[in-house]
């Protein structure tokens, strides 16, 4: 969020298309796992689990694919609205066009095509998705790869590609709460011989939101370029640039409380209620560029070294309620003022090959990388006071809110370094038994900079020196159709609470256990993951009993639940995706934090698409589905909710196609993010989307 004070070549799907879907998209080699024109909800191989495609059912991991077919079936066009619709993964909105994320009761962290980057998702504004081929998520620790990092998983964003082919499409977009969306994409060859690839995309939108007065918009743009030096050596660099001012921005009533300040319920209102001041504005710009090259060796072995840099400014002017309002809406109002910027900068190089002994073919893939976040963060409060000196203001009058002066009062600079060397090798013991073995050496440094009011000298918030990372699992294939598989592995995470005497305390560790069933049916059209998870979180930052302004690394958690997921075709015009996620989560000498709360005990997530090919419907599609979750709380309870979707589409021809969406269809009133003492989101009402796409 705005407020970043409160947190810190193609595995082609086989199946019959028929003759009103869209052209096949042929693709380079080099973009093995590539879902685009696959027209299938089910991803077969993901880059995730080891920096070179593998089949997910030789993954001993919970592994989802979010592929191109179902962010366009669904109309989901950015991150937030993505992972809401991926098995186990809670996204909190903020309000702001930001989110928390969370699997398996703890964060998630991020990959951009397999380089992880430290500190790049929570609470910070991320490219539309437009330029994106699929988002591929694996739950749970994935330290071997991505070093120091929340237990909860990552997610990797794989940018489009460059194809060997001319192709341009368009995307147009009509929302029912007064949205427009209009999205470009050309790509093809740019030389005679095909060696120089290119591909453009631009995105402009203009949206109002469910919540009165709020509006966004966005502009984004994304090249790439691909270059075959030779047919085993390929150069990609691509770059993206995006804007999103937004207007009216609203983080929310807090709960009403009593007289000793307990919450004890949320502020009557509609559910498009509006409690900020339309002075209220954000803007966020960031850029991106990525260089990667590719060399496949005739022996089989592969190299690749992956560039990234990314910079995003955040800056934010607004009024928000709280600590708290009475049952009539009567509450004070502080205006915050904010400053940010990141620079994030990160590499990758690894070789990844076949190794043959024992009358065995093995896979060993070794390599290092480095991430660094660098960051600004200037801010200012002011409390706000109403007509007569020490009155309140009302949340259903905000308007009467009057902004302020508010210079910045605190300032920092903020360093995060994280690298690593790691291994894994994938040992086929017997022809059906693969073991795999993982491991990292990891390194990490915090510290910070007070910059207002006063320059002072960095100190250090957190150091990991030397820590080794292993992880372990066996995939055992039953039949060709049934993979079963276990896992172990170790994770680490940097905490900055200090102790009273202002000591750094040790890093989180902890462990996950996992097994699991994967099956494939219809020659591998649909698949499915059945998997039990248990993750055990040691020495977390609890407040010291001798000395409340300290804390010390006493705290446990332990993360247990069971997962379930079917995707794919099970017939050729019918897609389907469902996820299920049972979570139970205990603290042992430890106090949940107000993120903790919105984890659900029950989750589940539906959508499903039928194109008719034959007789008089030919051409006609229908979709649907749902999210639906027991209840969750930040001090104020929001009930189970479930929220139903429907689509119905028509394919003119070969390259037009239009779909009407209608989401919460019983325009059921729910929070995303129940009220607390502060700030509390709206889930969207019921409301309409009309998009026309074109392809040629």
């Amino acid at each position: 969020m705005f407020a970043m004070w409160t947190a810190q070549a193609h595995a082609q799907t086989t199946s019959t298309t028929p003759n009103t879907a869209l052209p096949k998209i042929d693709v380079t080699a080099s973009a093995d796992a590539t879902t685009e024109g696959s027209g299938s909800y089910a991803g077969r191989t993901a880059t995730i689990a080891g920096k070179t495609e593998q089949a997910i059912k030789e993954i001993p991991a919970s592994v989802s694919v979010l592929t191109r077919q179902r962010m366009d079936d669904q109309n989901l066009t950015s991150i937030q609205d993505a992972l809401k619709y991926v098995t186990g993964v809670q996204s909190v909105d903020y309000g702001d066009g930001t989110a928390y994320y969370k699997s398996r009761g703890n964060y998630l962290s991020i990959e951009f095509d397999g380089v992880p980057i430290i500190g790049g998702l929570q609470y910070l504004q991320q490219f539309d998705l437009a330029m994106y081929d699929r988002i591929e998520v694996i739950r749970g620790p994935s330290g071997v790869m991505d070093g120091v990092t929340d237990p909860g998983g990552t997610v990797n964003l794989v940018r489009k590609r460059p194809q060997d082919t001319f192709h341009v499409s368009t995307e147009t977009q009509v929302g029912s709460f007064g949205s427009f969306r209009q999205a470009i994409d050309v790509t093809g060859p740019l030389n005679k011989d095909g060696s120089l690839r290119g591909r453009a995309v631009v995105v402009g939108s203009d949206a109002l939101q469910s919540v009165d007065r709020t509006r966004q918009k966005e502009v984004m743009a994304y090249g790439a370029i691909d270059y075959d030096f030779s047919p085993r050596t390929t150069l990609s660099v691509s770059g993206g640039y995006q804007v999103n001012p937004i207007n009216g921005l609203d983080y929310g009533a807090s709960g009403v409380t009593d007289a000793d300040g307990n919450l004890i319920g949320r502020v009557p209102s509609s559910y498009s209620q509006n409690f900020s001041p339309s002075w209220n504005y954000g803007y966020t710009s960031l850029y991106e560029v990525n260089g990667n090259l590719v060399h496949r060796f005739e022996n089989g072995w592969k190299s690749q070294t992956t560039l990234f840099y990314r910079h995003e400014l955040a800056k934010s002017d607004y009024a928000y309620a709280g600590p708290g309002a009475t049952a009539d809406g009567l509450t004070f109002f502080g205006e915050q003022k904010q400053r940010n910027t990141y620079d994030w900068w990160g590499a990758d190089t690894n070789v990844t090959g076949p190794i043959k002994a024992f009358g065995q073919t093995h896979t060993l893939t070794i390599g290092a990388n480095y991430s660094l976040e660098s960051s600004t963060a200037d801010s200012g409060f002011v409390a706000l006071n109403g007509p007569f000196d020490g009155q309140t203001f009302s949340l259903f009058d905000p308007n009467a809110v009057e902004k302020a002066d508010v210079p910045f009062a605190f300032g920092s600079n903020n360093r995060i370094e994280q690298y690593g060397i790691y291994a894994q090798a994938r040992i086929h013991l017997l022809t059906p038994l693969t073991l795999v073995l993982g491991a990292r050496e990891a390194f990490l440094q915090e510290q910070s900079q007070p910059t207002i009011p006063d320059v002072t000298d960095w100190s250090t918030q957190a150091q990991v020196n030397h820590r080794f990372l292993p992880n372990v699992g066996l995939v055992y294939d039953i039949t060709p159709a049934m993979t079963a598989y276990a896992s172990y592995s170790r994770f680490l995470t940097a905490q900055t609470a200090t102790t009273y005497s202002g000591g750094l305390l040790p890093a989180r560790t902890g462990e996950q256990y996992e097994v699991g069933l994967k099956n494939s049916f219809f020659n591998n059209r649909l698949a499915t993951t059945a998997a039990l998870f248990r993750i055990n979180d040691n020495n977390r930052a609890i407040t010291d009993p001798n000395n409340p302004l300290g804390s010390i690394a006493g705290g446990k958690s332990t993360d247990q639940g069971f997962e379930f997921e079917v995707t794919g075709q099970p017939l050729a015009n019918w897609n389907v995706y469902a996820g299920y996620t049972y979570l139970n989560v205990n603290y042992e000498n430890d106090m949940p934090n107000l993120t903790d709360g919105t984890d659900p005990k029950h989750l589940f997530k539906l959508w499903t698409k039928y194109l008719f090919s034959q007789g008089t419907l030919r051409g006609l599609s229908v979709g649907g589905g749902m999210l639906a979750q027991t209840r969750i709380s930040r001090g104020v309870e929001q009930g189970a909710y479930a929220i139903f979707n429907a689509q119905v589409g028509f394919q003119f021809n070969k390259h037009v196609q239009a779909s009407l969406n209608l989401n919460n269809i019983f325009n059921r009133d729910y929070y995303i993010r129940p009220p607390g003492n502060f700030f509390s989101t709206f889930g969207a009402r019921r409301n309409v989307m009309l998009t026309v796409r074109s392809d040629f």
